[in-house]
């Protein structure tokens, strides 16, 4: 005897020995008299006995057609059931491998344009500013917007007149504009408070800089990142 009371082995020399004799009720036992209960019928099935808990109704197995019977039939559930499993388990990792094929094939050649108005509040009060598109990179990183069509409030750095603002998106290299538009700022509470609508969906994610000013003002330019 090993560890567990049945071997794969020896297993299927017990019921390749015994399984015609016994399924042909050789061994009737119409009182049950001897017969452990079903619980441990399946827990021998399962293997879930050591030798010690088991080794008793061995014997028993192989001289009680019913008793035969019943752990044949937890066996073949056993064994069906880790089947369906195997099966189940194939069957899903191949939907989604046609998933991502299909999905891969059918996918958009071209960026798709987000047209949804989102609401977007840009504080550059604290944010350092590029005079002329030099300067180092800000601690705080750039100022991030999705490409769409975005209502954007901006507050604006302490000090900034009221007015019409000119706002930008521009390369890094500079150049002419890819994307413009006006706000109108005005000061509450010592806050200059400006909204613009960009319409950013046909500029491809990356990084760009962000051009504010007044009309006939130097641009103040902030690193900006499209995505």
């Amino acid at each position: 005897m090993r560890d567990q009371a049945l071997t794969k082995r020896e297993e299927a020399r017990l019921i390749k020995t015994y399984q015609r004799v016994l399924q042909e009720g050789a061994f009737p036992n119409p009182d049950r008299a001897g017969c452990p209960d079903n619980e441990i019928l399946r827990a021998i099935a399962l293997r879930k006995l050591g030798t010690e808990q088991v080794k008793d109704w061995i014997e028993h197995l192989g001289t009680c057609t019913p008793c035969f019977r019943e752990y044949t039939e937890f066996r073949e559930n056993v064994e069906w059931r880790r089947e369906a499993a195997y099966v189940g388990m194939a069957v899903a990792v191949i939907f989604f491998v046609v998933l991502a094929i299909g999905w891969w094939k059918l996918r958009p050649s071209h960026p798709v344009v987000i047209t949804a108005h989102n609401h977007i509040v840009a504080d550059m009060r604290n944010r350092l500013t590029l005079r002329g598109g030099q300067g180092r990179e800000p601690s705080e990183g750039p100022l991030v917007l999705g490409r769409g069509i975005d209502d954007v409030s901006f507050y604006l750095p302490e000090g900034s007149r009221a007015g019409t603002y000119e706002v930008a998106v521009f390369r890094e290299e500079l150049g002419e504009p890819l994307a413009s538009a006006t706000g109108l700022a005005s000061v509450e509470k010592s806050m200059t408070r400006m909204k613009a609508t960009l319409d950013l969906s046909r500029i491809p994610s990356g990084h760009y800089l962000l051009g504010i000013r007044l009309p006939g003002v130097e641009w103040s330019y902030y690193p900006l990142m499209i995505r």
